[in-house]
């Protein structure tokens, strides 16, 4: 039994675990080592036998522990040397014989020439062999995943100091994943050995001591100081174990800590090296932004993956709510696949990361049911708009640019269901309903504030009511200018407004700059053209007549075009030198009905002179 010890990592037929538990089982005879799997699938049981809990694992799995007797023969582990040349040169080395010199010897040095009996000859084969040899020398990305290393007393005789770097010593992205190291010491060794290293990732490894000496700590620190990434998902430490682990890089810019079960992050006595940009935590059990406020204080964050989460808002509710703002330079942010249901987080994002610029946010529960202030549906990519809608500074989303036209959209879209709501609620509600929307009156602003109607009761289909269009009829400058210097002699109609003079009647039109009337939906264009031209003392065929859709569209400011000359192919996507410009459409003289070429029952058109 004194060979084996908690926390030891073993490995059986390939399968990786490591030791939680050494003692007797009740009702069975002799030890038992009780061993939590890498895998946690591999096993049958959680660390319980019958009714009695032995040990706890770290994955809160049914199956990941397993009970071995001691004296079942591990796979032999390997060193650091031994693994990479088992993974780069295993074949060669197997058909020479070279694997089965001492361990510790030095690679071969292949003289130059062979001579027997005064000629010089060749010994078939070793040319391929100081080729492979060679090559191991020249490596510069190695990875050796699952393969049984370890840097330990077990096999300190057969790594003696050196022989790393004789053997690869261009080493720049290492790959240490899923071996059987058990202190951090035996990383930052190998590491130590290798002057070019830049990237580091110990993925899957069960580190059960992480402790370094102050010495060790300056010695590696310094020797350690050309890494720059360093990726450790899934080694089920604290966080603040990972701080103390990322430490010992002093010009750490890329950090990943995934998949470690991390509920929050605690402030810690350490803290992270100011230098780090890129912060991964993705496939964590994170529920609120505010449960990673120690990482608020890096300096010079730009980007941060918090993907496959639980993230649902800023705060938790059972905790205070604290100002939270990353700093300005984080650009970068991913909340896909977490469990965003409401706008409120959407929101708040602005405030929390204020530099932000791309985000994605797919694969929440928030766009898979979206509803208009109708009632009915909207789509995922619909929801993605608005999105885009409530974030000014947003310049793409879930991987796609943002261009001038698609904003524009966006904006104008967000801002009618905005007019809608408005409209649908009561005017209590009002106040509630624009506080929900912080960009409301940043967008009036934009594009002008809609004109919100008062709610009324459902009209009769069948009611005269039901049949006519509320038609606001905004007069261009030229019809303005018309009618103050050549107004006709006719007295106006007055259709629906009551008797009232000519005089009294143009100077009013002139003076708000438009008019409103009630009109059938069955009226012909020529028929709307004539109600206007009486409206005006004017000849209705010299007169245009164009719907206000509401919607904008992004024109060059160079074009000078009018509105039915605009092409929105020609369009440039930069939105340098551009502008934005009502969609209108002109309704044709003719016999179609007033009816069919608008939408609504309230709308807006623009009456203009024919050239």
């Amino acid at each position: 039994m004194s060979q084996n010890h908690v926390g030891q990592r073993l490995s059986f037929s390939d399968a990786l675990c490591t030791v939680r538990y050494i003692g007797d089982v009740e009702g069975t005879k002799g030890d038992w080592l009780g061993v939590e799997w890498d895998d946690p699938t591999r096993g049958k049981h959680s660390g319980q036998h019958g009714r009695k809990k032995y040990f706890t694992c770290l994955r809160d799995s049914p199956t990941a522990a397993s009970f071995v007797r001691p004296s079942r023969v591990p796979d032999a582990p390997r060193t650091f040397v031994e693994a990479l040349k088992h993974k780069y040169a295993s074949d060669v080395l197997q058909d020479s014989g070279l694997l089965h010199v001492p361990k510790n010897a030095p690679l071969p040095q292949l003289p130059k020439a062979i001579r027997i009996s005064g000629k010089e000859v060749e010994e078939v084969g070793f040319e391929k062999i100081a080729r492979r040899l060679a090559h191991l020398h020249e490596l510069v990305i190695v990875i050796l995943d699952g393969l049984r290393m370890c840097n330990g007393e077990t096999v300190r005789e057969r790594a003696p100091a050196g022989t790393i770097k004789e053997t690869s010593p261009k080493i720049g992205e290492l790959d240490l994943s899923r071996n059987l190291f058990e202190e951090w010491r035996e990383v930052v060794q190998i590491c130590e050995e290798l002057p070019r290293l830049r990237g580091l990732r110990i993925n899957g490894n069960r580190l059960r001591d992480i402790q370094l000496s102050n010495d060790e700590l300056t010695r590696y620190t310094e020797a350690l100081s050309g890494i720059t990434t360093f990726t450790c998902n899934d080694i089920m430490l604290s966080w603040s174990e990972v701080v103390q682990l990322s430490t010992t890089f002093a010009k750490l810019t890329s950090l990943s800590a995934s998949n470690n079960i991390l509920k929050h992050l605690d402030f810690t006595d350490l803290s992270l090296p100011n230098s780090i940009t890129e912060l991964i935590l993705e496939d964590n059990e994170f529920q609120s932004l505010a449960d990673l406020a120690p990482v608020t204080s890096l300096p010079v964050l730009r980007r941060l993956v918090l993907k496959f989460n639980l993230i649902s808002s800023v705060h938790s509710p059972s905790t205070p709510s604290q100002p939270l703002a990353f700093s300005a330079t984080l650009t970068d942010l991913d909340l896909s696949y977490n469990q965003i249901a409401s706008w409120d987080l959407i929101n708040a994002l602005p405030k929390v990361f204020p530099g932000l610029t791309s985000l994605r946010v797919s694969h929440n529960p928030l766009y898979a049911s979206l509803v208009a202030p109708d009632g009915k549906p909207l789509s995922t990519d619909t929801g993605y708009l608005l999105t885009t809608a409530r974030l000014a500074n947003l310049k793409s989303i879930n991987f796609g640019n943002i261009s001038a036209k698609e904003r524009l959209n966006a904006e104008s879209y967000y801002l009618s269901l905005i007019t809608s709501e408005l409209s649908s609620a009561l005017p209590g509600k009002r106040q509630d309903i624009i506080d929900a929307h912080p960009r409301y009156a940043e967008l009036c602003e934009e594009y002008g504030a809609p004109e919100v109607a008062s709610s009324a009761p459902k009209v009769n289909p069948n009611s005269l009511a039901a049949r006519l269009l509320t038609i606001r009829f905004r007069l261009a400058d030229d019809v303005l200018a018309k009618l103050e210097t050549e107004g006709g002699e006719a007295e106006p109609l007055g259709l629906y407004v009551g008797p009232e003079s000519k005089a009294a009647r143009l100077e009013r039109i002139l003076k708000d700059r438009e008019f409103i009337s009630k009109v059938p939906k069955s009226y012909t264009i020529y028929s709307t053209l004539g109600l206007i031209g009486k409206e005006l003392c004017l000849p209705p065929l010299s007169l245009r007549l164009f719907w206000e859709t509401g919607e904008w569209d992004v024109v060059s400011k160079d074009q000078g075009l009018e509105e039915e000359d605009w092409d929105s192919e020609a369009e440039d996507e930069d939105g340098d030198d551009q502008e934005r410009v009502q969609r209108v459409v002109e309704l044709v003289a003719g016999t179609r009905l007033v009816g069919t070429w608008v939408e609504g029952d309230e709308v807006r058109m623009l009456v203009r002179l024919k050239a």
